[in-house]
């Protein structure tokens, strides 16, 4: 499986992503329901009944539907309309009511600011759900990457310690010539042996690593433990040229943490908004409508009465200091979420900063690691070809294969950290979905 495959497989079947795309239908709902603020309610109530009172028995019944609206500037309008009707020895009684009412706020809870303000708030929610999903699909791409290359480094290092076993065996047939011609002690065999035994064990322990990358990489693709999975791409290097200041441009406007703190922040000015508000005294003009008409027990119909008002309320608190209380929970909380955007702000910069001096340093070390394997490598074959002349001792050639082994080991971890430390430069400067080019479905 290619290291693509594997991303997208990943994309369709982990289980952090189903878990975050699920909780994204709740939340898109949540903004659905915020959103219908200033639509119609409507409510209907409705019942019927036989009832007995001395000795008398009758049925009765009502229908009440009413209509509520709220609108930006904070009126809340309304209209009722109750019908009554009552059945007793065969006469009918019934009556209606009907009204509207109107009640605009003059002071709290005045104007679109304030009465705009939970929806405000909730979209700057959602949009800081979305950079949640984001962050949750960049970092289960990000384990992926990983996953699939501790599984290459296993698979290689299984190649290397074969490699080495071999050479070990080749050493080993080497003396045994050597001793057959009378060129070499007996006894220096051993360290031979010992050798080979010592490199059936590392390829053993490889193998185990193996296994452990590659249940590790199943987890993340919600795959089969029992699946055989093998990492098919090779292990290119090529050095990557780093701008450090369009770095810092692209975590600035990119990085999920940084943006999700600064919608914090413009939350916490909607909320301390609202906070004041609520200080203020409760001052409303209100006017209403109503209308009664009815009928006696013959039918008969009986005059409606309308009544008509229009007037002021006022409603002062005294010694509730619940209202100050929030104004002064919503100042610290803006303080608060404003510290928190420094702190995201700079802590971004640093880890930025670290981590594109640490994409630096790591290819410096890879190059250095490829010079000593590649040293390491003609330094052996040059005590292979002493050996043979009688020039080097068996336990020189053994440490110069010894060496060879840790170059090699070196040289395998230094592309591997190299790559990792792109995957993580990705990360810090939040183009992780960019660089897989990855399109959210939201």
């Amino acid at each position: 499986m290619g290291l693509t495959e594997a991303v997208a497989l990943g994309l369709r079947d982990n289980r952090t992503i189903k878990s975050a795309y699920l909780s994204r239908i709740a939340q898109k709902f949540d903004l659905f329901v915020v959103s219908t603020r200033f639509r119609p309610r409507i409510n209907i109530a409705a019942d019927v009944f036989r009832a007995r009172s001395g000795g008398i028995s009758s049925t009765q019944s009502s229908l009440t539907p009413q209509v509520g609206m709220l609108l930006p500037t904070g009126a809340s309008a309304g209209f009722s309309w109750a019908r009554n009707d009552r059945f007793q020895d065969g006469r009918r009684f019934s009556g209606e009511v009907s009204a509207f009412s109107v009640s605009q706020p003059l002071l709290r809870g005045a104007g679109p600011d304030v009465n705009l303000a939970p929806i405000r708030r909730a979209r700057l929610q959602e949009r800081i759900n979305r950079l949640g999903l984001k962050n949750t699909v960049s970092n289960v791409v990000s384990s992926i990457v990983f996953a699939y290359r501790d599984l290459i480094q296993a698979q290689e290092q299984i190649r290397l310690a074969e490699l080495a076993l071999q050479r070990t065996k080749d050493l080993l047939e080497t003396n045994r010539a050597l001793i057959a011609a009378g060129r070499m002690a007996a006894a220096d065999i051993v360290q031979t042996e010992s050798g080979v035994a010592n490199q059936e064990v590392a390829l053993l322990q490889a193998g185990q690593t193996k296994t452990s990358a590659q249940l590790s990489l199943l987890q993340l693709l919600a795959l089969d433990p029992r699946t055989n999975i093998v990492a098919g791409d090779g292990i290119d290097t090529d050095h990557v040229t780093i701008d450090l200041d369009k770095a810092l441009d692209l975590g600035r406007s990119a990085r999920m943490d940084v943006l999700s703190s600064e919608l914090a922040v413009e939350q916490s000015q909607i909320s301390l908004r609202e906070a004041k508000n609520n200080r203020l005294w409760d001052l409303s003009a209100t006017g209403s409508v109503s209308r009664f008409r009815g009928s006696d027990a013959l039918q008969a119909p009986l005059d409606g009465n309308t009544d008509n008002r229009v007037g002021l309320t006022l409603n002062i608190p005294i010694g509730d200091y619940a209202p100050r209380q929030g104004e002064i929970n919503a100042t610290v909380a803006l303080r608060q979420a404003e510290l928190n955007y420094q702190d995201t702000s700079q802590s971004a910069e640093s880890q930025i900063r670290d981590a594109v001096q640490s994409v630096e340093a790591s290819w410096l070390q890879l190059e250095a690691a490829r010079r000593a394997r590649s040293l390491a490598a003609r330094a052996l074959d040059l005590q292979r070809e002493k050996l043979k002349f009688g020039r080097a001792s068996n336990f020189e050639v053994l440490s110069f294969e010894a060496d060879l082994r840790a170059a090699d080991a070196q040289e395998l971890s230094s592309k591997i950290n190299y790559l990792n430390q792109l995957t993580s430069l990705d990360q810090q400067i939040g183009s992780t979905l960019d660089t897989w080019k990855i399109d959210l479905n939201d």
